[in-house]
């Protein structure tokens, strides 16, 4: 690493992630399920998920679509709240295992402070 300050030039140069590509989808995802995947991985730092996430995170888009998918269709036929309540659970389950849910990525002691020290302004207390 050079010392000293750096050159207008250094500055304007944006260094590459050595992290190399993103994690892509499998390809047996339906085309909803491996957009839902592309959305996921492209939201979150280019290092939060490994190779290793991907039957995981596949698995969680797959919970995701077919929880949308149930509760769609929920008041045709009743008999898919089963199928809603799994899928959801599942989901929950998954989104704190890879890191998703505010549960798995925040301190307590940091939210909690965070919390205590939250004062609402007027705006925020108005009906619209």
């Amino acid at each position: 690493m050079k010392r000293g300050r750096q050159s207008v030039a250094e500055r304007a140069v944006i260094p590459i992630s050595p992290l190399g590509p993103r994690l892509q989808p499998p390809a047996d995802l339906a085309e909803e399920e491996a957009a839902l995947f592309r959305q996921l991985v492209a939201s979150c730092p280019s290092d939060h998920f490994v190779e290793s996430d991907q039957p995981l995170l596949a698995a969680y888009c797959i919970a995701i679509c077919l929880s949308r998918r149930s509760a769609a269709k929920l008041a045709e036929d009743p008999s898919l709240a089963t199928v809603w309540e799994r899928s959801t659970r599942m989901l929950a389950t998954l989104a704190t295992r890879l890191r998703l849910a505010p549960q798995s990525r925040v301190d307590p002691k940091t939210l909690g402070r965070r919390a205590a020290a939250h004062r609402p302004s007027a705006y925020d207390l108005e009906d619209p």
